[in-house]
């Protein structure tokens, strides 16, 4: 090694110890310019993912960003930077297929034969595994628990997340592991990279999952990653006004061109758009209640009146999810509001009879009816007796009355969206996992089954209840004759 390229080495291979000095050494030794402000309201900036994933103790992070935003190449330059200025480090890409895995490698090798040649160590015969003179290593995995089981390492950067196997996910949470390195302490991450372009898929219930497992959310959408518009372009033609609003003026200072942009553009639906580039939410193809929207149908501002009718909707289960919903419906509006949600397995009825008789306490009003399972009324395996016969034993008056899926699950799109008028159906934030599965209940890929949705058995006993509920409520009405 000459003289020159020791001093090259030392220089690029020296840690950064501030955000500036990581920017520069980016822009210098990987060619990239990341941008670092926020443009949308509650989304982060590009460099605050390389910042997070840098600077030690980093924490476990999830990145939901957009197609072509520069998440794979951002997770390489990271990558390039911590193996040469961080000793001893040992890192694996995992992808959501073996394609996409190599996508980030494409971007690594070159950095590294570039920039730093003459710490290259041995490259084996696959090409997908690399060892620096500092100790530090990295390489491809297959998606497979083969790969992943046994595996010990320091960061694992999981690429294209949403179309990971559940269980290849569940198992790469166990591979990391802290250690110490001559700089010092290397925490073990695991880090999930990708689109969010399915309401029902793994990154749903990976950023659901994220504040209790203490996971942290890094977003951003093309806006935070475009190009700073010229002087000469006018607004009021351009195809991007409807989400730049002029922005891209002063605020864009990022990579994607302009005209890449529109052209995707015109090419896509807006629901695409909206899903893939925007990241405003996932896509709502294939979900049996597209209108679902949070900003609409979720509210804490609209309580129950005192002549509100209390109802409880029930879907029984004992290894499958028992369901009990609280559901006001406000006479004068013919609003429906749920207030709480029951959701436990493996227990009896008396068990769940005495939750719901604590939370009727909590909410000052003893149900008018509790809409059921027909099913209920078959004799319990754990109690024989029937579970209908129980709760009228308690002073309950029961409803089971029997239909079609597609007839209830009719009833609740005509009351999230109905024809005429404001939706009818409000949901409180606290029932979660009602929320969760109006917006993840959808019909089976390539099914035969027609109009039928998936039998999941996450979110299918929420919408049950709910069904009951509302194929109950259309029986009991009266016919009323009007004459205009």
């Amino acid at each position: 090694m000459t003289i020159r390229n020791e001093v090259e080495t030392f220089a690029h291979s020296r840690p950064c110890r501030t955000p500036d000095e990581l920017h520069a050494w980016l822009r210098q030794h990987a060619g990239l310019h990341v941008p670092r402000n926020s443009v949308c309201p509650n989304h982060q900036a590009p460099f605050d993912y390389v910042c997070a994933s840098y600077f030690e103790p980093s924490p476990d992070l999830i990145v939901w960003a957009p197609r072509g935003g520069g998440k794979t190449r951002l997770a390489a330059a990271v990558t390039f930077a911590e193996l040469l200025h961080k000793p001893g480090i040992s890192i694996r890409i995992l992808g959501g297929s073996l394609e996409q895995s190599l996508r980030m490698w494409e971007h690594l090798l070159p950095c590294l034969e570039e920039h730093a040649p003459d710490m290259i160590l041995r490259r084996p015969r696959s090409a997908r595994r690399i060892a620096l003179c500092n100790d530090s290593a990295a390489a491809v995995l297959t998606q497979s628990e083969r790969a992943v089981r046994g595996l010990r390492v320091n960061k694992l950067r999981c690429d294209e997340v949403e179309l990971f196997k559940p269980e290849i996910w569940e198992a790469a949470q166990l591979v990391t592991r802290s250690g110490e390195g001559p700089g010092g302490m290397i925490a073990g991450t695991v880090q999930a990279i990708s689109t969010f372009h399915r309401p029902y898929g793994l990154m749903s219930r990976i950023i659901d999952d994220a504040p209790a497992a203490g996971k942290r959310l890094v977003h951003w959408c093309l806006l935070e990653v475009l190009e700073r518009c010229p002087p000469q372009r006018d607004c009021r033609t351009c195809p991007l006004w409807d989400e730049c609003r002029g922005l891209a003026k002063d605020k864009c200072d990022g990579f994607f061109r302009i005209d890449d942009a529109i052209a995707m553009k015109r090419r896509v639906s807006r629901e695409t758009w909206e899903s893939e580039i925007l990241c405003r939410r996932p896509s709502t193809r294939g979900c049996v209640f597209p209108s679902f929207d949070r900003a609409v149908h979720v509210s804490n501002a609209i309580a129950p009146s005192a002549q509100a009718r209390l109802s409880l909707a029930i879907d029984f289960g004992f290894h499958n999810p028992f369901v009990c919903l609280w559901i006001f419906e406000q006479p004068d509006s013919r609003r429906l509001i749920v207030v709480d949600e029951y959701v436990q397995q493996q227990q009896t009825i008396d068990v769940h009879l005495a939750q719901i008789e604590a939370r009727n306490a909590s909410i000052g009003r003893r149900p008018n009816r509790i809409a059921c399972d027909p099913a209920g009324s078959a004799r319990n395996e754990q109690t024989a007796e029937s579970n209908v016969s129980f709760l009228r034993r308690h002073g309950y008056s029961v409803c089971t009355r029997r239909s079609l899926i597609v007839e209830g699950v009719e009833m609740i799109r005509a009351a999230l969206r109905p024809a005429c008028g404001e939706p009818t159906l409000i949901i409180h934030p606290r029932c979660q996992r009602l929320i969760r599965a109006l917006e993840q209940y959808r019909y089976a890929p390539y099914s035969r089954g027609g109009e039928l949705p998936l039998k999941d058995g996450v979110h299918d006993h929420l919408i049950d209840a709910l069904r009951y509920f509302f194929v109950n409520r259309e029986h009991r009405r009266s016919i009323t004759a009007r004459h205009y």
